[in-house]
């Protein structure tokens, strides 16, 4: 994302207006951007202020060229300040905004000496803008140089310019795919795409800095940052400029821009309207002069910038930020002797174990990975080689390190392996009585101290914690499948976990780069115990009438990356009946699955994995795009299916209203107490649609009367136990009737029974 204001210490009050210095240097001036009191830099108002003030001493007194570096370890200008674009509420004071970051931008640019920005770390969104405006770009070759523009993340189009002067430096292609993607590029790829004019060593940025002022200087050159059109200085092959060209002929229409409108829609599915609109300004932008352009980026900015979908991925980031603050003062109170610096074991070679083991590799720490027999251990390893080889094929790595990283993992059978491990992850199957005899076994041989996690999904802690010998080091640590690319890990304490192991797990989660929330102990936790009524419905939805292919759809039109019944052929039939079972035998009859749901299981429909589901799988495990996009149809047979119509918005709003029913009985039983981690725990963790907000932030949009309202009404007229299943819980009703809201002042969290 951007700047992240939720790890910022307090300002001091003597410095609140200094956020950076100028110095001069053998004729040379370095704008040194410094914000005090942040780990980053951000363009707000009191920057803009300050940078005008220097602008106007420069061109007082004209140095022989501008350096424009940070003065943070590893940031260049992080982006802007989302707190002050959350702020605004009207066109007038966006526009009044934007006409300000202009004017700066324009003095910047139109300097009669030349300019470098000198970038380390991650030069973002505005940061990127700004660098844009000078006539060079220099670059370390760090791994937190990260330069983008990712503003359509948080449902905006870059605003200060970077939809005009981005494809007038290195092609209409490249700016589309930057600007519409919010990817972030490494030094090495902005050098190939002409974004940067050279990379260097950290330690030289200074001096590569200064040789481009000469090389200025004495060959009468500019860079591309003022160029008008054209690609500046692109490293580019002979095809990226012909389509470069092609994207400014009578044909780019149908042959470019129509192309990418596709691509975002198969992306999006037209939920999020800042990459379209960014593809229509860059599109008319790039007809025109470089001022009339601006002018139509400013007002595409300050129409998305008011809009619902900005105001609720504004509202994610700083929920998420919020989550991190927290937990990342957790993990400082870890005591030494907790502190999970490794080795770390894991319990489990399967494709959860594996991938926890490899994520651990890839942050550097040693791994231990135990399996019963050597060809267990052997399929882990080699799962963790593969996704090792993914990251140095996509450059995230690069061979020396993926090689490293697999080497840090040691595959093992013998429990006592495990004899060094301060903390031990449990990924083992989902049976009671195997954990408890994996916990023992690794009692026995561990040190006293010793962590033990355990990846259940649904086995409250405090049962599996039973077999310990020492309880108050038994905690939870549920992983998301695929564990590289789910970010978010739910820490579950029991009531006898020891302050300082919470503390530790929290620690190490984040170590492995992931959200991380705290909850209450309970079958299901929050995540698993949220996400099954959530399933069930579908399940119910399906008996009564609908077809597969249509409740899929209806959800992945809400919203979803992907629609319940598919999640249930990803995760495995067989595994979602296990955890049913489990959360049958706590909640009773209101989150049973249909009876005709076991016949499923009897007849071996296991899912992808099986290759037989709700839909048919080739060996490849992809779908068989067969019929009604390859749903399997001998389904319906199967559970006696009657067809029967059902209204579109009727299945999503009855799948999602129980997510949030359950929810709220969580919040109900003390499971969790933040709103925040309710928001964030089904997005990052559920695939819950992120421009909603999160499932509250959902539920107080549409009102806890219009929620309880429906509920009632198909409690009332839907089959099966649906009197019991929909019936809305007791918070949701007294919320209603209080007129109360999740995020609010007014919420707060019912004593637990």
């Amino acid at each position: 994302m951007v700047d992240n204001p939720s790890v910022n210490d307090p300002e001091p009050e003597s410095t609140k207006a200094i956020p950076g210095r100028l110095e001069r240097r053998d004729g040379v001036a370095w704008l040194v951007l410094d914000e005090p009191g942040k780990k980053v830099n951000t363009l707000s108002s009191r920057l803009f202020e300050w940078f005008e003030a220097q602008l106007a001493a420069v061109e007082a007194e004209p140095p022989s060229g501008l350096v424009i570096v940070s003065g943070k370890a590893g940031s260049f200008v992080a982006g802007a300040d989302i707190g002050e674009l959350e702020a605004l509420n009207s066109t007038r004071a966006v526009l009044t905004m934007l006409e300000r970051g202009h004017a700066l931008s324009r003095r910047l640019a139109g300097l009669p000496f030349p300019t470098v920005a000198a970038i380390h770390g991650a030069a973002l969104g505005g940061g990127l803008e700004l660098a844009l405006c000078c006539d060079f770009r220099v670059a370390t070759d760090h791994p937190k140089t990260r330069l983008g523009l990712p503003e359509v993340q948080l449902g905006l189009i870059p605003g200060m310019g970077g939809t005009q002067r981005l494809p007038r430096l290195i092609g209409v292609p490249e700016a589309l795919d930057l600007v519409l993607s919010g990817r972030q590029v490494a030094a090495k790829k902005a050098l190939r795409l002409g974004l940067v004019d050279e990379i260097c060593a950290p330690e030289v940025l200074g001096d590569a800095a200064v040789r481009r002022l000469g090389e200025a200087r004495v060959g009468g050159r500019r860079g591309g940052g003022r160029s008008q059109g054209g690609q500046g200085g692109r490293r580019t092959s002979l095809a990226s400029r012909a389509a470069n060209l092609l994207a400014h002929t009578p044909l780019a229409d149908r042959l470019v821009y129509d192309k990418a409108k596709g691509q975002v829609l198969a992306r999006t599915g037209g939920h999020y309207p800042a990459p379209l609109v960014a593809l229509d300004v860059v599109r008319d932008g790039v007809k025109l002069p470089l001022e009339r352009a601006l002018d139509l980026e400013a007002d595409a900015f300050a129409e998305l910038v008011l809009s619902e979908t900005a105001k609720n991925l504004m509202g994610l980031f700083f929920m998420k930020n919020d989550v991190e603050a927290r937990a990342a003062k957790l993990a400082r109170s870890v005591p030494p002797a907790l502190d999970p610096g490794g080795p770390v074991a894991v319990l489990g070679a399967g494709l959860m174990g594996a991938g926890i083991a490899q994520v651990l590799a890839a942050k550097g720490v040693p791994v231990v990975m135990k399996d019963r027999d050597l060809a267990a251990v052997g399929r882990g390893l080699g799962y963790a080689a593969e996704r090792f080889a993914e990251l140095a094929k996509r450059r995230r790595l690069r061979e020396v390190e993926a090689k490293a990283g697999l080497e840090r993992i040691h595959g093992t059978v013998e429990a006592a392996a495990l004899r060094r491990c301060g903390f031990v992850i449990e990924a083992v199957f989902e049976e009671l009585e195997v954990k408890h005899a994996v916990l023992r076994e690794v009692e026995a041989v561990v040190p006293e101290g010793t962590v033990f996690a355990s990846n259940t999904s649904t086995l409250p802690i405090a049962t599996i914690a039973t077999a310990a010998r020492r309880p108050q080091n038994v905690v939870g640590m549920h992983f998301f499948s695929p564990v590289h690319k789910m970010p978010l890990v739910e820490v579950i304490r029991h009531p006898g976990t020891a302050d300082e192991v919470v503390a530790a797990t929290v620690a190490l989660g984040r170590r492995m780069g992931k959200t991380v929330i705290v909850v209450d102990d309970g079958p299901g936790f929050f995540t698993s115990r949220v996400l099954a009524p959530f399933l069930n419905e579908a399940a119910w939805i399906l008996t009564e009438g609908a077809r597969i292919e249509q409740i899929d759809r209806a959800l992945e039109s809400w919203g979803f990356p992907v629609g319940p019944l598919t999640l249930m052929d990803e995760v495995g039939l067989d595994v979602a009946a296990h955890a049913g079972r489990t959360m049958v035998s706590a909640f009773g009859a209101r989150v049973a699955p249909p009876p005709v749901f076991q016949r499923m299981l009897d007849d071996g429909r296991s899912g992808r994995k099986g290759r037989k589901g709700f839909y048919r799988y080739g060996a490849d495990g992809r779908k068989v795009a067969r019929g009604a996009q390859g749903v399997d149809d001998a389904v319906y047979a199967l559970l006696d299916w009657a067809p029967r119509p059902v209204p579109q918005v009727e299945i999503a709003e009855r799948c999602w209203l129980q997510m949030l029913n359950e929810a709220a009985r969580t919040i109900e039983d003390g499971v969790i107490a933040n709103p925040v981690d309710a928001d964030v725990g089904v997005i990052f963790g559920l695939g819950f649609p992120p421009f909603r907000g999160g499932i509250l932030q959902e539920a107080d949009r549409q009102g806890l009367s219009y929620v309880v309202e429906r509920l009632e009404h198909y409690a009332a007229s839907c089959g099966g136990n649906a009197a019991d299943r929909l019936a809305p819980a007791r918070l949701l009703r007294d919320m209603a009737a209080e007129g109360r809201r999740f995020h609010s002042g007014s919420f707060h969290t019912p004593a637990r029974s």
